[in-house]
């Protein structure tokens, strides 16, 4: 499945600052568009400006689901009337929207994978400059969807100012792109309604074959999924192949020969699910209350920070999972996949 590019919603950082960009595309046949926020983390939130980009798109990729998907560049210049747009000590994030992450999160010792000045630009020097003792840019914090940077030094004898955030440096820049940013504007529209099994096998599902980052091993069962539900017939025969690889891999079971499909998910069942994703962990919880000895998936999705809990220590597992919930589970399933780092 290919993304075309659409529209790029982009927040300005400060007053003095305009968006040339960006090859960010939107998902085919949905409404939805991947939408790279950037702002300025010192201004407690608020929004300056709010609209869709109009000017230069550097490059128009075509993106399919999986890992190491390459954008295009997202350049941020300055406005011609003001001489010195930025300077030391403003700062710039970068987020990326649910259902995306970065293949790695960036770090002090990698975030050049991730952002550059260049010294200069169609002959003219950039203002941001490294000295001998200051980068022109500096790292300040990371994670799996977000980067954010400082301006380190200027020199004011360039005459442009020029900060590239690009998304091309493999295992490391480029972005995993997941079949979630089509679900996740009903499911932040609809916070608290319930999630069927069906809807979360599904997003689940997406979140596995297109990965090769995904630990899970895919195995393939010639048996047939009517054969082996008693309630098979309640899904379609797309939905019903989607999810196979699911079953066949043992992450999926049912119960009693019926898959329940439009049966709502416990907190508990979204847990073990995804935990199944993962290598067996022995790790302790520490929740308060009692888990379901069938559950054994938890305890592996616990130790990847994947299932955090209440503030009052419970789990609530047998609490109907929201779409809320399920929403923050499924993206940090996609931000728990490791990848291969070079020698």
């Amino acid at each position: 499945m290919y993304i075309n590019l659409k529209r790029i919603l982009i927040l300005t950082v400060f007053s003095a600052l305009f968006f040339i960009s960006l090859g960010i595309p939107s998902i085919g046949f949905a409404d939805s568009d991947i939408a790279i926020t950037v702002s300025d983390p010192d201004s407690g939130g608020e929004k300056i400006h709010e609209g869709n980009t109009i000017n230069t798109v550097l490059s128009t990729p075509n993106v399919s689901f999986g890992d190491n998907r390459v954008m295009g560049t997202l350049r941020i210049t300055g406005k011609k009337d003001i001489s010195i747009p930025v300077k030391p000590g403003n700062k710039v994030m970068v987020t990326l929207p649910v259902g995306t992450c970065y293949m790695q999160a960036p770090t002090a010792g990698t975030y050049k994978n991730y952002v550059e000045w260049p010294k200069d630009l169609d002959g003219d020097k950039n203002q941001i400059q490294d000295n001998k003792d200051v980068p022109g840019i500096k790292f300040i914090s990371g994670s799996p969807r977000s980067i954010t940077v400082e301006v380190g030094n200027i020199d004011t004898t360039g005459k442009i100012m020029v900060l590239d955030f690009v998304f091309d440096k493999e295992n490391y820049s480029t972005l995993r792109v997941s079949r979630l940013i089509d679900v996740a504007k009903d499911y932040n529209e609809n916070p608290d309604e319930k999630v069927t099994r069906l809807e979360f096998m599904k997003s689940l599902a997406d979140l596995t074959v297109p990965f090769p980052s995904c630990p899970l091993k895919i195995i393939y069962d010639d048996k047939i999924l009517t054969e082996r539900f008693l309630d098979s017939g309640k899904i379609s025969p797309q939905d019903l192949d989607k999810i196979k690889p699911l079953i066949d891999s043992g992450v999926i079971v049912g119960c009693q020969n019926l898959l329940e499909p439009d049966n709502y998910l416990t907190r508990a069942e979204a847990a073990n699910a995804v935990g199944k994703l993962f290598p067996t962990s022995e790790q302790n919880t520490y929740f308060k209350d009692d888990l379901p000895a069938w559950a054994l998936g938890i305890k592996a999705a616990a130790a990847k920070g994947i299932i955090i809990g209440y503030p009052d220590g419970t789990f609530k597992p047998d609490q109907f999972i929201t779409k809320s919930e399920a929403l923050t589970l499924l993206q940090r399933t996609l931000e728990s996949y490791e990848t291969k780092k070079e020698n």
